[in-house]
């Protein structure tokens, strides 16, 4: 593993107006800015960029405006010195100029070649992908594969929610002999014998999301994305300081998803003991059933004072029909993971004083990592586990995620290029 090589003339390098923040960045991370920005003309101020050298294939470097818009801060890398190499390789090819038809095409086709005549096949398989968090981030492993030369063809599966389908999806990746497999388990540990039969195929196995399974290292090549554990304790500190007593809920996924459970099994013995959840349901990810979930709840316990989820959209899709059928007004405390702007947007459009809502990054693009950790372990990489990256629940109130010009299914955190999501959601 290479380490950080900082130059002295980088060192010495005069400041451009305007980044004194990103000095501090660099004196925090061990980082260096470096110039390498336009000259169409001479005031034109270069970009910053966040480095620490490269390896095994990557530069590790991304731009401070990159970073700023997918985790909210440029200084929410992970801590690990490795991990942020990782995160910055990554990250930093989203900059890169890729054919947007042809990843619109391959995107609507569920996989193509990408005409480089590169030897590698890669593989994005994943047991539910149908609806608009993961088609945006089946769109974003998509752009990074085309970001690599070495890429020849790129398969994507969705197994619709079927266990057996997923795991022969797998099974049939590993016959096909791909070159590397990013995944979200969304059946947990069921998802482990395959996931280690590719590893022992010498195939790297990595997720995204915390798509968190037994062993990571050892049976598969590493899970990516934020402590869901961390983001239950953040939940919990909100609920404890917003709601403070009374009767609260949790909803999840798929049953034994690791997302939900990892943030749910942390939120719960983290919340004051005048906090009481009263619901702890599943809701497949699909607004309807967020909807019939929500109202099933409120028939029982009237009084819920907050709600944890995960999926943003969907509780604006869902839960606000539920309230507004049981003819109850939107007051209520919101913990989401995703930053939809449709949630956002249905906030701003509901104008409550009485509706609280904070949120973390939808992290789209940590499937970006995972893909680039795997290529990296393709060229001799000693890959870490975990590459985690630190948690900052954003207020509604403060950080408006209705982001004008995003389609309202949208994450504006993505790292897909505006034009080319109007494009998949015209």
């Amino acid at each position: 593993m290479q380490g950080r090589r900082e130059s002295g003339a980088s060192r010495r390098r005069p400041l451009v107006a305007g980044t004194l923040t990103i000095l501090v960045l660099g004196v925090t991370l061990g980082l260096v800015s470096t110039s390498s920005g336009g000259t169409s003309t001479a005031k034109a101020k270069p970009a910053v960029v966040i480095s620490t050298g490269k390896g095994f294939g990557e530069v590790y470097a991304a731009k401070a405006s990159t970073l700023k818009k997918t985790l909210f801060k440029a200084t929410l890398l992970p801590a690990n010195k490795m991990s942020r190499n990782i995160a910055l390789a990554g990250l930093g090819r989203a900059d890169k100029k890729v054919n947007y038809n042809l990843a619109l095409q391959c995107w609507k086709n569920n996989g193509c070649s990408t005409g480089t005549g590169g030897k590698l096949t890669v593989a994005y398989i994943e047991q539910f992908g149908e609806n608009v968090y993961r088609q945006m981030s089946k769109m974003e492993f998509i752009l990074q594969a085309l970001t690599y030369p070495q890429v020849g063809r790129i398969i994507y599966k969705s197994a619709h929610s079927d266990l057996n389908q997923g795991i022969a999806d797998f099974k049939a990746a590993i016959a096909q002999k791909v070159d590397l497999i990013v995944s979200y388990p969304d059946f947990g540990d069921a998802m482990l014998p395959v996931m280690k039969e590719a590893t022992d195929a010498g195939i790297p196995v990595a997720t995204y999301a915390w798509g968190f399974v037994t062993g990571p290292g050892k049976n598969y090549l590493t899970v990516v994305g934020e402590d869901t554990c961390k983001l239950g304790q953040a939940y919990a500190k909100v609920m404890n300081t917003q709601v403070k007593s009374g009767d609260i809920a949790f909803l999840g996924g798929f049953p034994g998803n690791p997302l939900s459970l990892g943030w749910q099994n942390c939120e719960k013995p983290a919340l004051n003991s005048n906090l009481d959840v009263v619901a702890t349901e599943p809701t497949n990810w699909d607004p309807s059933k967020v909807q019939s979930v929500v109202a099933g709840i409120l028939a029982a316990h009237p009084d819920v004072k907050g709600w944890s989820y995960e999926y943003g959209l969907g509780m604006a899709q869902g839960a606000l029909a539920a309230y507004k059928a049981a003819g109850k007004p939107f007051d209520t405390v919101l913990t989401l993971r995703t930053d939809d702007v449709g949630m956002g947007c249905t906030f701003n459009k509901e104008n409550n004083p009485n509706l609280k809502m904070w949120y973390y990054t939808s992290g789209n693009s940590q499937i970006r990592v995972a893909f680039t950790a795997a290529m990296m372990k393709l060229k001799g990489a000693k890959i870490p586990p975990k590459i985690v990256f630190p948690i900052e629940l954003q207020n509604q109130r403060v950080r408006d995620s209705c982001v004008k010009g995003y389609p309202q299914e949208a994450s504006a955190t993505s790292l897909i290029p505006l034009s080319l999501l109007h494009r998949m959601y015209p």
